[in-house]
């Protein structure tokens, strides 16, 4: 529980993301919203269209952390649960460079 109170924490404070749920147990859903020096994407359908793709390039391109999605809301989120026992603080961490990496990913290649 602490892990997740951690990484909630971090990603309530990055810009380029937003916190959209957490829960009783070990479970943070997020999605990316567009990094600092990029526009915000305003539309919705394209911010899920862009979490989902950043979903996959994190769990089949980039493959040092595991996702999964929800729903929030009717938002997509990247969805993080975390139940290893041998998880530790930079684990955790990795979390948010893996799916700013691969955002930054998936935009270059969609531009």
């Amino acid at each position: 529980l602490g892990y997740a109170r951690h990484l909630a924490d971090k990603i309530s404070c990055h810009p380029a993301l937003e916190l959209l749920a957490t829960g009783p147990l070990s479970v943070v859903c997020f999605r990316y919203v567009g990094a600092e020096d990029q526009p915000r994407i305003g539309d919705e359908a394209e911010l899920d269209r862009l979490n989902a793709a950043i979903l996959q390039q994190v769990i089949r391109v980039r493959r040092n952390v595991y996702l999964s999605n929800a729903l929030i809301n009717g938002k997509f989120a990247l969805r993080a649960c975390i139940v290893n026992h041998r998880t530790r603080q930079r684990d955790v961490e990795m979390i948010i460079e893996e799916v700013l990496e691969a955002a930054r990913e998936v935009r270059n290649a969609a531009s």
